[in-house]
């Protein structure tokens, strides 16, 4: 019996035997293919590897890792050359190498275009904070958009010197948009990445990654600008080219991610599928069916999180609400499904009951479970429970074999919440 000893998943050759205590084994006696000898080549590659992946790879990081960050890395290596260009234009529109330009006057455009993105990184975060992590794909793709966007009226700013303020304000203030939408759900794909618990180590790496594209851009950056100077034609087709291919390969890195969460869009697709053949699609059919830029609409809409008027709050049926943790309300005018939360409702009571309104959605005809209290109608959980327990066990049953992770939800939810006071 003996234990071969293993760093960064490559074999050392240092052996521990019970009969012989340690030895080094010969390379031969480790590595019977060719390929696998020690060479200049392969000895680069594991340092190459040590330094910019994550400890253990690929054991610690999911299998849609590798894919995603060399297509991330296209894109960062592409926005990191636009950008190099539209930073030269913006200097240019403040009239750096102008004679005739106030200094004064240039640094007061600067100030005020970044107090601009200043308040707009804290209003975004406000209106929108909430939504990134259910719409992660979306918001990651906007923010890519935003950012060329950026570029573009940077680029165009020198044409319009009179509305420079304003322009270097607009293409600040989505860029501030960009920081805090790439930025939140950067960590939220770390959090998906990292399968060992090693957050620290996947985001570290990720941010060594990015360093040195931006290092090898800045070369690149370097030649570039001291080449086309100013010829504003080949800046424009460079522009043109580069955004084509940092949307393309933004488009190409989401559409490897493997989320295994549910979230509006692929909770909707993955009950439409399980309604109609009793089969739960792989994580793999779900994430390549998902759209990115939109939120698949269905005949009744849903709502949760929802704030109760007095004459709801009067017609809950308490006891239910409590029990569940959560009340369905039923509008028959508006075709809509509004759901109040208690305050210790959690991912999986939500899972039960997007999936209580993915089944009445997928029934259509449901007066069955309806009850009316003063006028107003709620959908009868309870007795909708009883029928769908079975079903709701094989879902997640199912679900769970095919890789899915139903204990977190990813839903986009309001904040209100209620609790039950005795009296």
């Amino acid at each position: 019996m003996s234990l071969c000893e293993i760093q960064s998943g490559q074999l050392t050759g240092r052996i521990y035997s019970t009969s012989k205590g340690i030895y080094h084994a010969s390379s031969d006696s480790i590595k019977t293919n060719k390929h696998q000898k020690l060479t200049l080549f392969s000895w680069f590659l594991s340092i190459f590897k040590e330094i910019f992946l994550p400890t253990g790879y690929p054991n610690t990081v999911s299998n849609d890792y590798l894919a995603y960050q060399i297509w991330d890395t296209i894109q960062a290596f592409a926005s990191s050359i636009t950008n190099a260009l539209a930073f030269s234009a913006i200097l240019e529109g403040l009239g750096v190498g102008d004679e005739k330009a106030s200094i004064l006057s240039a640094t007061f455009v600067w100030l005020i275009k970044d107090g601009v993105g200043m308040l707009g990184r804290i209003m975004f975060a406000w209106f929108h904070g909430t939504g990134l992590d259910s719409n992660l794909k979306m918001w990651r793709f906007y923010a890519d958009i935003l950012n060329d966007l950026a570029t573009s009226i940077d680029l165009i700013a020198p044409f319009f010197k009179q509305f420079l303020l304003p322009l270097s304000c607009l293409s600040n203030l989505c860029r501030s948009i960009v920081g805090v939408a790439g930025g939140s759900t950067r960590a939220a794909l770390t959090q998906h990445q990292a399968i060992a618990h090693n957050m620290g180590d996947v985001s570290a790496k990720d941010g060594s990654q990015e360093t040195l594209v931006n290092l090898l851009a800045l070369f690149v950056n370097i030649v570039l600008l001291h080449t086309i100077k100013r010829d504003r034609m080949l800046v424009w087709c460079l522009y043109f080219i580069l955004t084509t291919l940092h949307l393309y390969a933004n488009y190409k890195a989401i559409r490897t991610l493997k989320l295994r969460t549910f979230n509006w869009n692929r909770f909707v697709l993955l009950c439409e599928n399980y309604f109609l053949t009793k089969e739960i699609q792989t994580v793999e059919y779900i994430n390549r069916k998902e759209p990115i830029l939109r939120e698949i609409q269905q005949p009744i809409s849903c709502y949760a999180g929802i704030r109760l008027n007095e004459s709801q709050a009067q017609s809950i049926d308490l006891n239910q609400f409590s029990q569940n943790h959560f009340a369905i309300l039923y509008s028959r005018l508006s075709k809509q499904f509004n759901v109040c939360l208690t305050d210790n409702c959690d991912d999986t009571d939500l899972i039960k009951c997007y999936f209580i309104l993915q089944y009445l959605t997928d029934l259509r005809h449901f007066d069955q479970y309806v009850v009316m209290s003063s006028n107003i109608c709620w959908v009868n959980v309870d007795k909708l429970q009883t029928a769908i327990v079975p079903l709701y066990q094989d879902f997640l049953s199912k679900a769970k074999v095919m890789g899915w992770d139903i204990s977190q939800a990813k839903f986009l939810i309001d904040n209100y919440r209620y609790m039950s006071k005795q009296s």
